[in-house]
């Protein structure tokens, strides 16, 4: 494009001059140089231009046509109707060492037209500026990804977050997430149970919610049981967590390694104690523990762990508890080591299974 006959507009609104002034280098100062050397005429107009440039917003809205001749009407209408009534002060400009080789020591007084242009040119930038933060943002904002991570009962895996976190999924679980964590928290939807070992990043809190309970971690390791019932167990490995209730604004504590909190959804309590770790990550090591259990809580383990229904018959002792320790051993071996102390005959028929109480 020949830049000969370039006005101070023509500078503002070409690409390459922007980019020199913005974005200097050696190549564009020698365009350039070469420019004014042959085109000394432009150099008042080049000076003018690089002080509307700096002037305006870094990211400037895109004008459409019919934006552009509005503002170029209001100018005009200015030029037309406006007096200059007073002295118009000079620029704080600091030229590029390119313009200022070009410069004369003393320069000609300006007609009162050049003035009036040069205000005009000022109120366009100033209208840019003023776009620029009132209009809607060309970029569109990048759309939310849910994922969906699930095992099905009798199954328990391991996914690695974009993170980097680790969740391991027990059987009958599953995790929620948006893509790539989107905004300033990594947030993570959990039902049933899993073990959290979070990528540390101090300016992205992970947290996990379960129902109205909220974990918020840096960069630690933690064990979340959540399953059919509304009770809710967060026991810390290691690091620290807050635990805090969204409906319920006095339940808020903290966890040091060591401890966890029961709790219950929709609750105003809870109960913060010491526990075994070999216990409560027991499932990570395929090994089943029934610690004074009740049978409705070991059965729906035992549905859950080997992916079964089980059926009680005669059952009576809502009492009654179960207590034993199983290392990778099948269905078959817990029931039969469980019936001795329960006193129950049991038959396996698939996936189907009956217990019968002897009475």
């Amino acid at each position: 494009m020949d830049k000969t006959n370039f006005s101070v507009e023509d500078f503002v609104m070409d690409s390459d001059f922007r980019e020199w002034i913005l974005f200097p280098t050696n190549k564009r100062n020698l365009q350039w140089e070469e420019y004014l050397f042959r085109n000394p005429q432009s150099i008042e107009n080049i000076r003018i231009a690089r002080q509307l440039v700096l002037n305006m917003p870094s990211q400037v809205y895109k004008l459409n046509e019919h934006q552009v001749e509005g503002l170029w009407e209001k100018i005009d209408k200015n030029l037309d109707c406006e007096k200059l009534t007073e002295e118009v002060k000079s620029f704080p400009i600091n030229p590029e060492a390119t313009i200022r080789k070009f410069t004369k020591e003393k320069r000609k007084p300006k007609a009162s037209f050049l003035l009036l242009k040069v205000a005009a040119l000022l109120l366009m930038a100033f209208t840019l500026g003023m776009l620029y933060y009132t209009l809607p943002e060309t970029e569109k904002t990048q759309e939310k990804k849910w994922l969906t991570y699930s095992t099905k009962p009798g199954v328990k895996s391991s996914v690695t977050l974009s993170d980097g976190s680790i969740v391991k999924l027990n059987a009958g679980s599953s995790i929620r997430y948006v893509q790539n964590f989107l905004g300033e928290t990594r947030e993570v939807f959990l039902y049933g149970e899993a073990f959290f070992e979070v990528a540390h990043d101090t300016l992205k809190p992970f947290i996990v919610y379960t129902q109205d309970i909220s974990t918020k971690a840096l960069g630690t390791s933690f064990n979340i049981k959540a399953n059919n019932s509304e009770k809710i167990a967060i026991s810390l490995i290691t690091g620290k967590v807050e635990v805090k209730s969204q409906d319920v604004q006095e339940f808020l504590d903290y966890l040091n390694p060591g401890e966890q909190i029961i709790t219950y959804a929709q609750g105003n309590s809870w109960e913060k104690e010491s526990f075994e770790q070999d216990v409560v990550l027991s499932w990570l090591d395929q090994t089943i523990i029934f610690d004074d259990t009740p049978l409705p809580e070991a059965v729906k383990m035992l549905e859950n762990w080997f992916g079964v229904k089980i059926t009680l018959l005669n059952f009576n002792d809502q009492n009654l508890t179960l207590s034993g320790k199983y290392k990778g051993e099948t269905l078959k071996n817990i029931l039969e080591g469980l019936s001795y102390t329960a006193r129950f005959d049991y038959e396996i028929n698939g996936k189907q299974i009956q217990i019968n109480f002897k009475q």
